[in-house]
């Protein structure tokens, strides 16, 4: 079943190269989502695509441009303000026209509604829609849930591609009817596995036959990648460890992230006297040198995508630790490739944590089934495949005469 003709349009001038733009809010997420992936694809559609990102200007654009991307940026606000929602869609419009692009994909939050909104009166443009994860979470209400249902269903005629990185998601799509058949892809996540590899001989501690928790010249790291938002539910983790701690200090907890609740995780920890065991790294776009410097990766989120915080750290070979919410539940096998916990249990999530610091061998075991499931899961070879068939279909004329679909789907493989 196609989208309605009058809300797309084909590209007919085949002669020039597609121009896609990649849209993101923060420079640092489309440096971690979206960049590597984007080079990628930029090298295997050589002189048919051309993809280009736009997010807020921030330090990572400069990295980015030194590797050759072209990144546009421009003002789109994380207020869900109604008259700061109009400036970034006016903001996000003029960087459409001026660069003469011939399709968007769009990603998570602000760029998501802005620029679904813009396609109602944009009907040259090919929009896709990239659901990092619906944002509906363990702790939503029923009135958010509902609100958040009704506009993505007024939304529907807006994208020709909704992309899907959880099937979850895709099933409550279709129970609600919030997208017709033809517009769902299911594209997952994936990294690239040479990037994130468990390339470091890891050290394996020599357990103390009094507490079985390694040497003391080895005490067990956890870390964590996350924003410091409500969402990433650092409360938890910060209980957790409190408990932890009365039973051992033989360990580490290291947290990367940045946002508006960064002073009150600070001062948490120091009013739970955790500042010998938890520190706060400075921000870095080098998560594979983090990765190599933990032993066991953690999230302690409400909800989620498929979170690379977590399959990052599995591809080097470090088992994981997780809440078990959407998102993280369908990126984590419990006891094989780490642990899932409630998201009301700190006792469980320290129980967990020491369960790893006493059983260091076991724990080295699960890193490697962890970096097995990613090969076979979470390769990104798979998304740059089903993403290049999609990108080179919306250079196709969709026929919507009766009995007709879309032409050049992306493999059956891509439709869930």
């Amino acid at each position: 079943m196609g989208l309605p003709a009058p809300y797309y349009t084909a590209i007919t001038d085949k002669a020039n190269k597609m121009k896609i733009l990649e849209v993101c809010t923060v420079s640092s997420s489309a440096y971690a989502l979206v960049f590597h992936r984007a080079c990628a694809l930029n090298q295997r559609l050589a002189g048919k695509v051309r993809v280009d990102l736009l997010c807020i200007d921030g330090p990572e654009v400069a990295l980015m441009q030194e590797q050759g991307m072209n990144v546009v940026t421009t003002a789109l606000h994380r207020s869900l303000n109604p008259l700061q929602l109009m400036r970034s869609a006016w903001n996000l419009r003029r960087a459409i026209r001026a660069g003469g692009y011939d399709a968007v994909h769009l990603h998570f939050g602000v760029p998501g509604l802005v620029g679904r909104f813009l396609a109602f009166f944009d009907r040259q443009t090919v929009w896709i829609y990239q659901s990092h994860g619906y944002s509906i979470a363990e702790n939503t209400g029923v009135l958010a849930r509902k609100v958040f249902l009704l506009i993505e269903k007024l939304l529907k005629p807006t994208v020709r591609y909704s992309l899907f990185q959880l099937r979850s998601d895709m099933e409550l799509a279709r129970e609600y009817r919030l997208l017709e058949e033809a517009q769902m892809v299911f594209l997952g996540n994936g990294i690239d596995l040479g990037r994130f590899s468990p390339n470091v001989p890891p050290i394996i501690p020599t357990p103390s036959p009094a507490r079985g928790e390694g040497s003391e010249e080895h005490p067990t790291v956890f870390g964590m990648v996350a924003r410091f938002e409500p969402i990433k539910n650092h409360t938890l983790l910060l209980d957790a460890v409190g408990l932890l701690a009365k039973q051992t200090r033989h360990f580490r907890v290291k947290l990367i992230g940045q946002g508006h609740l960064l002073a009150d995780v600070e001062a948490t920890i120091r009013a739970k006297g955790l500042e010998d065991v938890v520190e706060i790294l400075a921000y870095s776009n080098d998560m594979p040198a983090f990765y190599q410097s933990i032993d066991v990766g953690m999230l302690t989120s409400f909800a989620e995508g498929i979170p690379r915080a977590l399959i990052e750290p599995m591809a080097c070979g470090k088992p994981v630790i997780c809440t078990d919410v959407k998102g993280s539940r369908e990126a984590v096998i419990d006891r094989e490739t780490g642990f899932k916990t409630p998201l009301d249990a700190p006792e469980t999530l320290a129980g967990h944590m020491l369960w790893l610091i006493r059983n260091p061998s076991q724990r080295l075991a699960m890193g490697k089934t962890a970096r097995a499931h990613v090969e076979q899961h979470f390769s990104e070879a798979r998304v740059l495949d089903i993403l290049s068939d999609i990108y080179l279909s919306c250079t196709q004329t969709p026929d919507t005469s009766p009995g007709k679909g879309e032409p050049n789907i992306p493999s059956q493989e891509a439709k869930a």
